[in-house]
């Protein structure tokens, strides 16, 4: 195992060998947005995978590791070999918290597996852009493509890649967030994936896309382009003129404009997982699914615990607050 310097090097690998969603959080510009917002950041290679670490501080001196959706690899077996080493370099951490990509047996790893909440989407949708537009409309839902028609006829404008907009993206955000009774990262968040993501030197590109009607701004989305997938990061909509339909709109606007820049797949990063009828992203799933695309699911988020004793308090106090 070796520590990795190089951020070409990295992007490469990563690139060739990532998953096909959430690839991006194991980019080396990733990692420096976490740095930027507090957190060391180490990566790690063997010959056939890789690892990018985001230290978390915990009380009382603790820490532990978490892996974005990694060991980026070439098999399941070279992530557990990579994991293997981690959790031994790690000894002083309470536990490694990963998002694998791959399936793996975890009886090889001779520590105790937890399973967690997940920090990252374990199911989300993937509309493949390698079809025409015709294609692409006729596989969305009837009512979907009625509310697209709907809101261009009624002139909802979509302006993709605005520089301006972020007091306007944290505002609505803010705004859904409050209505819906969920948590939003604050504007220095938001702020980092905008600059760090810049597309510069082959970086993943993070932009703001807003709908707008007669000055009012409806809707906003947070999306990056890498490897030839557009991700849509995070969005938000207005309460104001909700029968205009503009979510709608502008991601059919986004989804064309990847198709038009030669990206591969559009990720709606993030739904409920099949069988969770009571899951909190029922209502945003229904939305995302009438624009049709294929379900892919990632393995769920787990703890490997490498202090026992430690890891049952740390439960515990996460019970507590």
């Amino acid at each position: 195992m070796k520590v990795v310097t190089n951020k070409e090097d990295w992007n490469d690998f990563v690139s060739d060998h990532g998953p096909r969603s959430g690839a991006f959080l194991q980019s080396w510009e990733w990692g420096e947005l976490q740095e930027e917002l507090g957190h060391e950041v180490s990566r790690y290679a063997t010959s056939d995978a890789r690892a990018q670490l985001v230290e978390h501080k915990l009380p009382a001196g603790q820490t532990y590791h978490y892996i974005p959706r990694g060991p980026v690899s070439k098999s399941a077996a070279s992530s557990s070999d990579l994991l293997k080493l981690l959790a031994d370099d790690l000894a002083e951490d309470i536990f490694l918290r990963v998002d694998p990509v791959h399936t793996f047996s975890t009886t090889d790893l001779n520590l105790s597996v937890k399973n967690t909440k997940d920090v990252q989407p374990s199911a989300t949708l993937i509309t493949s852009l390698i079809q025409n537009e015709s294609d692409l409309l006729e596989e969305m839902h009837g009512k979907t493509r009625y509310n697209i028609r709907l809101a261009e006829k009624r002139g909802v404008q979509i302006k993709i890649g605005v520089e301006d907009a972020l007091g306007a993206f944290v505002d609505l955000v803010t705004e859904t967030s409050t209505r819906h009774g969920i948590r939003a990262h604050d504007r220095k968040h938001y702020e980092m994936i905008l600059k760090h993501l810049d597309g510069s030197d082959n970086a993943p590109r993070a932009f703001l896309t807003i709908a707008t009607h007669d000055g009012d701004i409806l809707a906003t989305a947070m999306c990056l382009d890498w490897n030839g997938t557009r991700t849509y990061l995070h969005g938000a909509s207005s309460d104001i003129k909700k029968n205009l339909m503009a979510p709608h709109l502008l991601h059919w606007k986004l989804v064309d404009d990847a198709k038009s820049h030669g990206l591969t797949a559009y990720d709606w990063w993030g739904i409920a997982p099949e069988g969770q009828p009571e899951h909190p992203l029922q209502g945003v799933t229904r939305f995302k699914k009438g624009f049709g695309g294929e379900i892919v699911a990632s393995p769920s988020t787990i703890d490997l615990v490498i202090k026992p004793l430690w890891y049952r308090a740390y439960t515990f106090m996460k019970k507590f607050k």
